[in-house]
């Protein structure tokens, strides 16, 4: 069932500014531009299903207003910023999302200090693979195995899909990265996970991966034990260092014990 769509012109509060993050968690560094709020897929471990208090997805349409908010901000950024859309909704799932993400490749493209990342569950990259984006922005997917896919990610894009747009992003030069985020545990996610961190490798080069976040479920304040998700991150990293020991891992919404304790190095990604 599609969600209600409510349209706003003027923009009064700020459209960019840094991802919060909870207290007492290591940053990952990343700056959120949020045009839209709320998603149109029924992901059932989301967030936004409770963030704003009504299943609504609310656009904010004025793309100059938000283009120059944008190009403002980054001229007054004193360092190098990762920036995305993909935060209070998916980057690409929407056809006024896949327009202000056409507009927003050509405007980091005119700059060399700052990197944009669109994060979807969709495979709609046709209207990026012409772009002249310079090597500024990812392309990003969140991915799970396809078990979690048709059970909990309702209306997404199949696993096997968001991959082949990947290997399609990188045919067109555009590096590319992947969230396992969140991974959820059952009987048998280990196989299940290492398939997907083998499928990612055996279609995209090491060296056109960006970086790979892992992010433990999360739902409602609660999470998983720390001892658990120190070990679920070890494995992961795990999997994903058979195949490649360079490219960029990093943890989202973690403590420094976690950090530390699952062996991978801090620090946030630009």
């Amino acid at each position: 069932m599609s969600k209600p769509i409510k349209y706003i012109d003027k923009v009064k509060r700020p459209i960019i500014g840094p991802c919060p993050c909870a207290v007492g968690h290591i940053s990952c560094g990343y700056t959120v531009i949020s045009q839209i709020l709320g998603c149109p897929y029924n992901c059932s471990y989301c967030f936004l299903h409770t963030f704003y208090g009504r299943d609504e997805i609310v656009i904010y349409d004025n793309e100059k207003d938000i283009l120059d908010q944008v190009a403002n901000y980054l001229a007054k950024a004193k360092q190098p910023l990762r920036v995305g859309t993909g935060q209070y909704s998916d980057s690409l799932a929407l056809p006024e999302a896949v327009s202000l993400a056409v507009k927003l490749v050509n405007l980091f493209a005119g700059q060399k200090e700052h990197t944009f990342e669109l994060k979807t569950k969709s495979a709609n990259i046709d209207q990026l693979l012409s772009l002249d984006h310079r090597d500024r922005t990812v392309v990003a997917w969140s991915v799970n195995p396809e078990q979690i896919v048709r059970t909990e990610e309702l209306g997404t894009e199949e696993l096997k899909n968001r991959i082949s747009a990947a290997k399609k992003c990188v045919a067109a030069g555009y590096p590319v990265a992947f969230h396992f985020d969140p991974i959820i545990l059952y009987d048998g996610w280990e196989g299940d996970y290492q398939a997907v961190v083998d499928l990612i490798f055996s279609t995209v080069g090491p060296e056109h991966i960006a970086w790979i976040s892992l992010g433990a479920l999360r739902y409602k304040k609660k999470r998983y034990p720390e001892t658990v998700r120190i070990d679920l991150f070890r494995k992961m990293d795990r999997f994903i260092r058979a195949h490649s020991k360079d490219v960029k891992v990093y943890l989202c919404m973690e403590s420094q014990a976690v950090w530390q304790g699952s062996g991978i190095p801090e620090g946030s990604v630009q």
